[in-house]
């Protein structure tokens, strides 16, 4: 199997590779937090080649890990077991890391932040102010992210998926702010708390 990713120990290994994040994973995992979506889609928000997404949702669909709703792909409750295996096995290490649960507790206020600024600019009738504070604080969960970056590299691509978003806001495509079926820059924050919520051991939905 094409490996796509590689994660980083952080427990007794002192920095020796875990296993890796291999495209299974990875192209499971993006439709696991995105719920339904293309293949396209999901090649685009994890970063791997579309062959490499098609190859991997044919296979998931004969495993019975995914079903293919008219081009849309959903992870079936087989898939999202094996998604949490993933977890389980890729970081048990950062589990225990103190470095990064004191990361998601400061993350944990800006999540807060975040939710108190979307609601007051939706409810402001797009008071440019109020937008303003929406955009400051993906900026800093940006900045932020780059303390996790080296030891989840796929990490990266929210980086980017913000950053992307905050330009398109600036530009004055409003939509990307809480679009609910595209990029904006809620979908990608919803996306990113379900991720490390589950690097943690805490997934939602088990």
């Amino acid at each position: 199997m094409e490996r796509a990713h590689q994660a980083v120990r952080t427990d007794e290994g002192g920095g020796m590779p875990l296993e890796s994040e291999d495209s299974t994973f990875v192209v499971l995992n993006g439709a696991h937090l995105k719920k339904m979506a293309t293949t396209e889609e999901i090649a685009a928000v994890v970063g791997v080649p579309i062959d490499v997404a098609k190859a991997e949702f044919a296979r998931a669909v004969e495993r019975g890990w995914a079903m293919n709703l008219e081009g849309r792909y959903l992870i079936t409750p087989e898939g999202t077991s094996l998604v949490h295996e993933y977890y389980g096995r890729l970081y048990a290490g950062l589990r225990e890391d103190a470095a990064v649960k004191s990361w998601y507790d400061r993350f944990e206020t800006l999540n807060d932040q975040f939710i108190k600024a979307v609601s007051d600019w939706q409810q402001s009738g797009n008071d440019e102010k109020a937008l303003s504070k929406v955009v400051k604080v993906v900026e800093r969960l940006t900045k932020a992210l780059r303390d996790l970056t080296p030891l989840l590299p796929r990490y990266a691509k929210y980086s980017a998926r913000f950053t992307d978003g905050v330009g398109k806001i600036d530009r004055g495509q409003l939509d990307f702010v809480c679009g609910p079926t595209i990029d904006s820059v809620h979908t990608v924050w919803f996306e990113f708390h379900e991720d490390i919520l589950s690097v943690l051991g805490r997934p939602r939905d088990v």
